[in-house]
């Protein structure tokens, strides 16, 4: 029987690192060389929290299958951070990456919501 949604979550979130929005403004600032990535559609993104500055929007589907990545996921090292509205599919993304091979993976605990809510600013 297929997993749910809530036990891939689950699943994903025990085995990648999850960091606060904070944490992840703070590596924004010290690493400029870090990916963020929002694998919602693009739809979502303008109709909600917006997509946190210089992130990526790639399909969580896209980093699922590990074809027509952007050139910027090329060296699997990248720091990457993950983002979604609210964190599950930051979480699925992330789990995607890292079983794709990406070393240095996590994604923000509350999503682009806790970004703002530390009044951090999106872009819809």
């Amino acid at each position: 029987m297929e997993k749910s949604f809530q036990e891939r979550v689950a699943e994903a979130q025990a085995k990648v690192a999850s960091i606060s929005a904070e944490q992840a403004y703070e590596t924004q600032k010290q690493y400029p060389e870090v990916v963020f990535i929002d694998p919602r559609n693009t739809s979502d993104i303008k109709t909600t929290t917006g997509i946190i500055p210089n992130a990526l929007n790639v399909d969580i589907n896209t980093l699922s299958s590990d074809t027509n990545l952007p050139t910027e996921l090329a060296d699997r090292s990248t720091p990457i951070i993950t983002a979604c509205q609210a964190g599950p599919m930051g979480a699925l993304a992330a789990y995607a990456l890292k079983q794709n091979g990406y070393k240095n993976v996590s994604y923000i605990a509350g999503g682009t919501q806790a970004w703002l809510d530390e009044g951090y600013t999106t872009i819809r």
